[in-house]
């Protein structure tokens, strides 16, 4: 029997989408994390204090049907076997983040060289020009 001091001290959501904005995983994992969890049948969703990972339970309490962490998410279904799914930024630290760092360089904003702002589209800084 586990005694309610015992248990690390969670951030329980509303929604789902509300905890994983708050959890903030890579950007490229969001979309496998939403088609992962998307049949998962859960009622709760928290976040513990140590915000290691994100955890769907089902209706009634139990044991997590799901763990979302920055790289991978452990699936425990309640009528099923339990699987693993390796997250896409999770396989590019594993090659050196390579993947990760393509992206990066083709996400290089333009800044104004006279006042250091991020510029916008047209190219034009809107506080010098």
């Amino acid at each position: 029997m586990t005694i309610a001091q015992d248990i690390e001290p969670r951030t329980y959501f509303r929604s789902f989408e509300a905890a994983l904005a708050d959890f903030r995983p890579p950007a490229e994992n969001i979309d496998q994390i939403v088609d992962t969890v998307r049949e998962l049948r859960f009622e709760h969703v928290y976040i513990p204090e140590s915000r290691a990972f994100i955890a769907l339970e089902p209706a009634g309490g139990g044991s997590p049907v799901a763990f979302i962490a920055h790289g991978y998410i452990a699936v425990h279904p309640e009528n099923g076997d339990n699987y693993w799914v390796e997250l896409p930024a999770h396989q590019a630290a594993a090659k050196g983040f390579a993947a990760v760092a393509e992206k990066v360089a083709e996400a290089v904003i333009p800044t104004c060289a006279t006042c250091f702002t991020n510029l916008p589209s047209t190219g034009l800084c809107d506080y010098c020009d």
